[in-house]
């Protein structure tokens, strides 16, 4: 019997291809949910008109989603824009970069929240992980807004 050496390499390596191939395929995407980004607009922290507003761009390359937010503030926050993401359910928004205790850090504080971030423009009533500093939920759910109820709405994303 012959032994080949690349008989050997192919057999000893298998399991290792495989389980490369197991862990790209249903492997967890990190989103890099509550990364800054930059939306090139000053954040007055909800301390003017201007924080009633939510300002969200698509084509932020520093966030894997292109997502980048400043949420309509809604509680007086030092928090900055942060990559987000579409989301179904609270579950998941659960693994966001949050804030470190550094003077500097305008990350995040008390975790995220899937919820509608506005209800104009290209994201109108699109589910996006929200940073819970910037909403009140109640019993830790957002509730959908009416105007985003289908049969009601205009928006382009109701179904």
């Amino acid at each position: 019997m012959r032994f080949s050496l690349r008989r050997a390499m192919s057999i000893s390596c298998s399991p290792v291809a495989f389980a490369l191939l197991a862990m790209s395929l249903f492997g967890c995407e990190n989103k890099h949910l509550g990364r800054p980004c930059n939306l090139g607009v000053t954040d007055d922290g909800g301390s003017s008109t201007a924080g009633a507003n939510a300002t969200i761009s698509g084509e932020v390359l520093a966030c894997p989603s292109r997502i980048c937010i400043l949420p309509a503030a809604l509680l007086s926050t030092d928090d900055g824009a942060y990559c987000t993401a579409e989301c179904s359910t609270d579950d998941d928004c659960s693994d966001g970069e949050l804030n470190s205790g550094a003077a500097d850090d305008k990350r995040c504080h008390h975790g995220f929240v899937c919820g509608v971030a506005t209800e104009v423009g290209d994201f109108c009533c699109q589910k996006l992980c929200i940073c819970r500093d910037f909403v009140l939920a109640s019993g830790g759910q957002l509730p959908d807004p009416p105007s985003c109820k289908p049969g009601i709405s205009t928006c382009k994303n109701v179904h």
